[in-house]
């Protein structure tokens, strides 16, 4: 039996993990703040991968990784990740700081790099309509899709973050399955998405 975990990263709510095995059935199984509360957790779970949702480090210039580089010819838009000195200069990119600490707790485990909404994308073909994502009950919605469409059972998921570290967790199975695709290079960080990405057509 195998099983993936997945992390939806936030700076100050906490990250909320959830469980995926064998059986599809999503399982959030607590919300982290530390890397110690995230090593407790996964040492107690033993999971075989665990996907993240944030870069694991700074990125070592100025310029877009080339994984972000990919999805955004893709269309898709991603976060950039800065280097050091920018980064801590800026509160918005305290939530990376968050996720280096994920990846600190994980180290020893098989660890992913992912991004809940173009893990979405893959898992549905298709990007959300223009707008979708401003109205939060349409975006739960539609990420619940993409879950469903890989037959999860999302019964016990009630937020959206924990919506999003199950597609986390779906990333880290099909990884574990070998139906996933790293975009970018280990040298900047590579970044895993279930499935390889079709050419991404918005839906109008």
């Amino acid at each position: 039996m195998s099983l993936a975990i997945g992390v939806d990263v936030a700076a100050r709510r906490g990250c909320d993990v959830v469980a995926l095995g064998d059986d599809l059935v999503a399982v959030p199984v607590g919300r982290v703040r530390t890397a110690d509360e995230l090593r407790t957790l996964l040492d107690e779970l033993r999971p075989d991968a665990v996907a993240i949702d944030a870069p694991p480090a700074w990125a070592s210039d100025d310029g877009a990784r080339r994984c972000e580089r990919e999805l955004q010819r893709l269309g898709i838009s991603i976060f950039t990740t800065p280097n050091e000195t920018r980064g801590t200069a800026n509160a918005f990119y305290d939530w990376m700081l968050t996720g280096f600490a994920m990846f600190d707790g994980a180290r020893g485990y098989v660890t992913l790099e992912t991004f809940p909404h173009a893990s979405a994308i893959a898992l549905l073909g298709r990007r959300p309509q223009r707008g979708l994502l401003r109205d939060p009950r349409a975006k739960r919605a539609w990420r619940l899709a993409a879950l469903e469409a890989s037959g999860v059972d999302t019964t016990a998921l009630t937020t959206l973050d924990e919506i999003d570290a199950a597609l986390c967790a779906v990333t880290g199975r099909a990884h574990l399955a070998g139906d996933a695709v790293a975009l970018g290079d280990a040298t900047e960080g590579v970044l895993t998405l279930p499935r390889a990405l079709p050419v991404v057509v918005s839906s109008r």
